[in-house]
Parts: structure tokens; sequence; C-alpha cells
């Protein structure tokens, strides 16, 4: 797996903290690529962060990564964690 962060991207945060929590780091290449680089060929506009599985699929919402690694560390969601994912997507990035 491959993370593509950028310096200050709001999203890092909460992916890199799932990501420590799935014990996913050994595993996990992290490159920091400029902010207008298009990591995910398909979009139109670059978004970052974004994970690219071993599979060449990529997630870039930055939740969608967080329950990805959530998955892999056998951690059960519930509600309040889905709650706060929402909050971080819909609330926190958008007034950044």
């Amino acid at each position: 797996m491959q993370l593509f962060v950028s310096d200050g991207a709001p999203g890092n945060l909460p992916v890199l903290a799932a990501a420590g929590r799935a014990g996913a780091r050994g595993k996990l290449l992290i490159s920091t690529v400029g902010p207008e680089e298009r990591v995910v060929p398909f979009l139109t506009r670059p978004k970052l962060p974004v994970l690219k599985l071993d599979s060449d699929r990529y997630l870039f919402s930055t939740s969608a990564i967080c329950r990805y690694f959530f998955l892999l560390s056998g951690w059960e969601q519930d509600d309040l964690t889905n709650q706060w994912l929402e909050w971080e997507t819909t609330e926190l990035q958008m007034n950044l």
C-alpha cells in the first residue's frame, strides 16, 4: 500500500493516526507529494490524502481511508466513530 500525503493537507492527521492504529506502518509506503499533484489518474482535480491499495485501486476520501485502516486493525466501528468521521469530513475540513 502507498499513502500519498501533502504538507498541510487537513486529512493527513486522521489518516496517519488510523494507519498507526492498524499497525500498517511497516507495510505502508508514505510519499509526500505537492498539493497540486494528481495522484488518482481518473480525478480531474488533485485530492489528498490518497491510499493506493496493492490491487491498484485508490481510496481518496479521508473517512474511507480511516475506515479501511480500522477494518485492517480489527477495530469494530460504532456509531460514535462514524459520527466523528462524518463531522471531520463535513465540518472540520470545510472550514479549513
